[in-house]
């Protein structure tokens, strides 16, 4: 009896391990629950391995040697992912569902991340998909438009970052927000590349932000790069793309007939030499005042420029672990015709392993390799002001008068040294050079010290950054107004050495209703710069080989060195509370302490509470909303991008100084010591917004309003009794707004989809206390702004144009005009206090660059394979000042643009906004700050214009293609403003149009092929 029960416990251990060991093929079909259609490119894995393939153009799979008792997974993008036990079956058919359930989205937060519906901030989250179908250099500048409070402008400067603001501007310095990649401080991420990025998530209020203190006033950037998915197959992609740029709006510049035209109606005795010596040289006729030179400038610096993007990314992952690596190549020309351009080669590889059940470990790594050749931006203003009466090149001119090259010099017909040859401005100053070597480097462990409730993370980011700078200027000669005799060499090598290394606790429980997650944290950062520059002349700059400060001079040498190293110390915590998923709550502190300021430490609280209104049961008797949260919140942040000190030491001599013994005046010193301790600026915000969902969830919108409040802004003060100014925390600034988005999606049928969206935002800036000063001056005397109390930061401050004097009987019945010998043509200017005077007490606010509204609007549809989606950006209520005009009062012969020739007065009713030829040129409407070169900076923009086609499962042979994806876009090609100038978009301080890069069109064929 023994045995025979022995010999049946063996044959059936036997029967359950061959059963386990066997392997069956399975097959099914994979379909939509929606629509009963197949799911073309579904993705099947067998759990645990890399086993796996995909459904075919009939959503059918067949996959071998699948173990009897594994599980599959299948998942295909923008459907919920299913898990299915095969027990055997060799058949199992799966229909997928939509995964539309944007309110159980993870959005990543300060050291974590939170479900989209569990938030009590605004926070904006742009996935991968919306930045890399645009052509940029930096994933900031496919943003524009995209989040609601965050105002990016852009520059067409090759490689160059675009200028980004969220929520107004709160500081007199750096107002650019902090970055963090994967965890590490950044000022900028010119570095990345659009496909390396997975999501960004945009932290734009105090309580969103507190988590990073210090760091935190202008607004957090959190960017997560590419990862892996556990259970997933390798996936091979090529993303690419090659393009042509062209600019934009090239702005009409008058021709030499009707420069002439001008210039001889303003004064013909002082400029008819000038008109003849052109005539004389180049060849034409003055009767007819034709000319043999007549360039024009701009078409002569312009030119198509190439730009291209290359990459290959893998990813995938197993059971345990997950991967991505990529490669990824981009080049962009400059449209300036001269050596300017940009070119960046990024490896970057993820990697996260679960170790044991209790230990998981990860790093990600970005190596960024750039070079980049900076155009000499003067040329563009040198191209407004030089008149078309030269050509580019003389090729008459002998070795003694020009060299290397033929230009042609202004000098020749009389003009002074105001004037130069623009194209030479740019092609002997086109070896000015960046190259830029960048490690990222991350790496974690986290320890699940009690399963799903208590973990520790401890994560170490290092960043190690090497710029080298070369500016060489060779020997040239246009005109003595315009030579270089030696040649010039300056390099520049500037280290950045910065490292983070985080520790968090994260406790995470629930009980009942109840829901409960704490974060503890410690931070030690250090912030360390070095940098050494050195000067030579004379020397050789033949070949790249040659460019040493060896080669050069040893008599007059220079070498220079200079450094800082900033330490901080943070602790932080946050506590999340919520009841039945109806009432949230959290509370966040963060401690911070930098070795930068005398005061040591800050600290920085926030709060921020919801209500779910439509989980509650008096809610759900109606139909209309579907689901409705309100948010209210407050906070605190710090900005340490302000200086430690400022001061200065001085001696004066004379008589103030001296003193007299007896009958004699003895000469004396008075030495002066002005120094100020300055503190980090500090950011008050509240915030109150709504949530809500309608038409089935089909409309979504959110509705924030804000109140920003910087205090302790660092502002530079006159002295008593002194011209000097002094920095120290003088001053406050309110931003204040609304936040708008909406967004629509919806289907119509089986195979049509589409969505559109629209984004509002408002913006009042104020500066609301200069430490009792009235005001304070910004600009320059001759382009003047004014930091005024209860007036937006550095308006334009100047006269008021009412019109233009139209004959001499008005002049003759104004005091103010028979005072400064006025005529006919000259600007009517505002008399604010009827003193019959104009000066200083009849200045007034003329406008201000900060845009009071900025709007966009996206849509797009996908039917079939066939994809199309249109985005455009705006803004409005923000002034430029046209200082390309306004320089005229150093100038007066300076060239005009197209529009100042049509539109100039001419007699009598002939216009009452532009003044006289004569006018122009006269310092009463050129020298001083005035609205006729404030202008509209409002302006609409097509953004982003895709089309695209999809080919699913092309077969080749024995293998199957998963997708190849054809695309051509436009990025900017068109826009609408009415100021004078290439672009309404202005990011140099002031908002002042003077040499602006210009901003091209884009026009990319674009090819995505999965492997």
């Amino acid at each position: 009896m023994k045995k025979q029960l022995v010999f049946i416990l063996m044959s059936l251990l036997f029967v359950v391990g061959a059963y386990a060991q066997r392997m069956v093929t399975v097959q099914g079909v994979v379909t939509d629950a929606t629509f009963k259609e197949p799911v073309i490119g579904a993705n099947i894995v067998v759990k645990g391995t890399t086993l796996g393939t995909i459904c075919d153009v009939d959503g059918k799979y067949v996959l071998e040697n699948v173990p009897a008792d594994g599980t599959l997974v299948f998942s295909f993008i923008g459907m919920k992912t299913v898990e299915v036990k095969v027990d055997g079956k060799t058949t199992v058919n799966v229909e997928l569902s939509d995964d539309v359930q944007k309110l159980e989205d993870v959005v990543v937060i300060g050291y974590g991340t939170s479900k989209a519906k569990d938030l009590t901030a605004p926070i904006s989250v742009v996935k991968s998909d919306q930045i890399a179908s645009q052509a940029t250099t930096s994933p900031m500048s496919a943003l524009q438009g995209k989040v609601p409070g965050m105002n990016v402008v852009s520059s067409g400067a090759p490689g160059s970052g675009p200028k980004v603001t969220i929520r107004g501007l709160g500081s007199f310095g750096d107002t650019s927000p902090l970055y963090v990649v994967d965890g590490m401080f950044y000022d900028n991420i010119n570095f990345l590349n659009n496909s390396d990025i997975q999501e960004i998530s945009v932290l734009k209020d105090a309580s969103a932000a507190a988590i990073y203190g210090v760091r935190a006033a202008n607004g957090v950037v959190i960017i997560t790069t590419k990862k892996g998915k556990r259970n997933t197959k390798a996936r091979i992609t090529y993303n690419g793309y090659v393009g042509v740029q062209t600019a934009t709006n090239v702005l009409d510049m008058a021709n030499s007939h009707e420069y002439a035209t001008l210039v001889l109606e303003a004064n013909r005795q002082a400029y008819e030499p000038l008109v003849k010596a052109s005539i004389e040289k180049f060849g034409g006729d003055y009767d007819s005042l034709t000319f043999g030179a007549d360039t024009d400038w701009y078409d002569e610096l312009l030119r198509p420029a190439l730009m291209t993007n290359h990459g290959v990314d893998i990813a995938g992952g197993s059971e345990k672990a997950t991967y991505a690596v990529g490669v990824n190549y981009l080049y962009q020309n400059g449209i300036m015709d001269t050596r300017n351009s940009y070119n960046r080669l990024n490896f970057r590889a993820n990697f996260d392993f679960e170790a044991t059940d209790w230990l998981k470990v990860g790093s990600n790594i970005v190596i960024s390799n750039s070079e980049q050749y900076n155009a000499e931006n003067s040329a563009w203003l040198a191209a407004y002001n030089m008149p078309s009466l030269i050509p580019v090149y003389d090729y008459s001119r002998s070795d003694d008068e020009a060299f290397p090259e033929k230009f042609a010099s202004p000098q020749q017909i009389g003009l002074t040294n105001n004037f130069s040859n623009p194209v030479a401005i740019a092609k002997y100053n086109n070896n000015s050079l960046n190259e830029n070597f960048q490690v990222m480097a991350n790496f974690f462990a986290e320890l699940n010290l009690i399963p799903n409730k208590l973990k520790f993370k401890t994560s170490y980011s290092q960043d190690f950054s090497l710029i080298r700078g070369r500016v060489y200027v060779q020997p040239y000669l246009v005109s003595s107004l315009q030579q270089n005799s030696e040649s010039r060499l300056t390099k520049t090598d500037t280290n950045y050495y910065n490292y983070i290394w985080d520790n968090t606790l994260t406790y995470t429980d629930s009980w009942g209703s109840h829901n409960l997650n704490v974060l503890l944290g410690q931070s030690a950062r250090q912030e360390q710069m070095r940098k050494l520059e050195g000067k030579a002349t004379n020397v050789p700059g033949d070949y790249d080989e040659y460019l040493y400060l060896t080669q050069g001079n040893a008599t007059g040498r220079e070498v220079s060195d200079d450094g800082s190293c900033y330490r901080g110390l943070s602790y932080f915590a946050r506590a999340s509370y919520d009841y039945a998923g109806k009432y949230l709550l959290s509370l966040t502190m963060r401690a911070d302490g930098s070795s930068k300021y005398q005061n040591k430490w800050g600290y920085f609280p926030s709060v921020g509470a919801a209500w779910v209104m439509s989980d509650e049961d008096f809610f759900k008797k109606q139909e209309v909303i579907d689901y409705m949260k309100v948010r209210a919140s407050w906070g605190q942040l710090g900005n340490d991008h302000v200086s430690a000190s400022d001061g200065f030491a001085s001696i004066v001599t004379g008589t103030s100084a001296s003193g007299v013994f007896g009958n004699t005046t003895l000469p004396g010193f008075q030495n002066t010591s002005y120094f100020s301790w300055l503190g980090w600026e500090k950011v008050e915000e509240f915030n109150v917004g709504v949530n809500f969902a309608v038409l089935d969830s089909r409309l979504n919108v959110d509705v924030d309003y804000y109140n920003r409040m910087t205090k302790n802004a660092v502002i530079s003060t006159t002295l008593p009794f002194s011209t000097q100014t002094l920095a120290g925390n003088n001053g406050e600034i309110e931003n204040s707004g609304v936040d708008i988005q909406l967004n629509w999606s919806d289907k119509i049928g089986k195979d049509f989809s589409y969505y559109a969206g629209v984004n509002l935002s408002t913006l009042r800036n104020r500066v609301k206390s200069l430490n009792g000063a009235p005001y304070i001056y910004g600009g320059s005397a001759e382009s003047r702004t004014i930091n005024l109390v209860g007036e937006e930061m550095q308006s334009y401050y100047g006269y008021k144009v009412l019109g233009v004097y139209q004959n001499q009987a008005q002049i003759d019945a104004d005091p103010i005009a028979k005072a400064n010998g006025l005529e006919p043509g000259d600007f009517i200017y505002e008399d604010i206090n009827n003193d019959q005077v104009i000066d200083d007490k009849d200045r007034q606010i003329l406008g201000s660059n900060i845009p009071r509204l900025t709007y966009s609007f996206n849509l797009g549809f996908q039917y079939k394979n066939l994809e199309f989606s249109l985005s455009t950006f705006g803004q409005a209520g923000n002034e430029i000042y046209n200082r390309k005009r306004a320089v005229r009062y150093t100038q007066a012969n300076f060239n005009f643009d197209k529009d100042f020739y049509d539109n100039r007065w001419t007699g009598e009713g002939s216009t009452n906004t532009y003044p006289s030829a004569k006018g122009m040129l006269k310092a009463w409407n050129n020298s001083h700050t005035n609205s006729f070169f404030v202008e509209k900076g409002n302006f609409f923009r097509i953004q982003n214009i895709m089309l695209a086609y999809n080919f699913r499962n092309i077969r080749m042979g024995g293998y199957t293609l998963p997708g190849v994806k054809l695309s051509l876009t436009a990025d900017r090609p068109f826009t609408y403003f009415t100021s004078n100038g290439f672009t309404p978009e202005i990011s140099q301080n002031f908002g002042w149009d003077e040499g602006v890069y210009p901003l091209a069109a884009t026009y990319t064929f674009g090819l995505t092929i999965d492997f």
